[in-house]
């Protein structure tokens, strides 16, 4: 049972780093759509250690994995529907927007790769289901920050997709 419990307990903590590293640069952030943007990815790192806390509990209580859904997120939701002029955080004397989404970028790629290795080891239906939920969420976190940084720097794509050519066609 501890094996199991072993990267819940590492998970909740590095949701927790990444809640307050969130909130963090929402502070900083000056541009009041980049603070909404981080206080969302916030409540979602939130969302994620409930989730993890309460399966904690059900292992240690019932030593089995519990049918635990995970809501969509708002992030989730929002990820879409987003246009590049919508999720602007450009600074003012603020945290370095940049560096902020970078460092979150990262911290995304991290709980990306960690959810996907637990999902990828899981012999319990419940436990693999959970933990894909959670690397889906990532996912989405990922893609909003990485739009983000696109738009700042102007290259050209919004979630994957080229906006423009040099030759001016869509």
């Amino acid at each position: 049972m501890r094996e199991v419990c072993q990267p819940i307990l590492f998970a909740i903590g590095e949701e927790k780093k990444a809640l307050i590293t969130y909130l963090r640069f929402a502070y900083q952030t000056k541009n009041p759509k980049g603070k909404d943007m981080f206080i969302r990815l916030a409540m979602d790192e939130f969302e994620h250690m409930e989730g993890l806390s309460a399966e904690l509990i059900s292992l240690e209580r019932k030593d089995q994995w519990c049918p635990y859904e995970i809501p969509v997120s708002e992030v989730e939701n929002l990820v879409p529907r987003l246009s590049g002029k919508e999720i602007e955080t450009k600074g003012e004397k603020g945290v370095d927007d940049l560096t902020a989404l970078r460092v979150a970028l990262k911290l995304e790629e991290s709980a990306i790769k960690f959810y996907r290795g637990e999902k990828n080891k899981a012999e319990d239906e419940f436990a693999r289901k959970f933990w894909q939920r959670l690397e889906e969420m990532e996912i989405a976190h990922y893609d909003l920050i990485q739009a983000e940084i696109d738009n700042i720097t102007k290259t050209g794509f919004w979630f994957g997709i080229r906006e423009f050519t040099v030759e001016g066609e869509r």
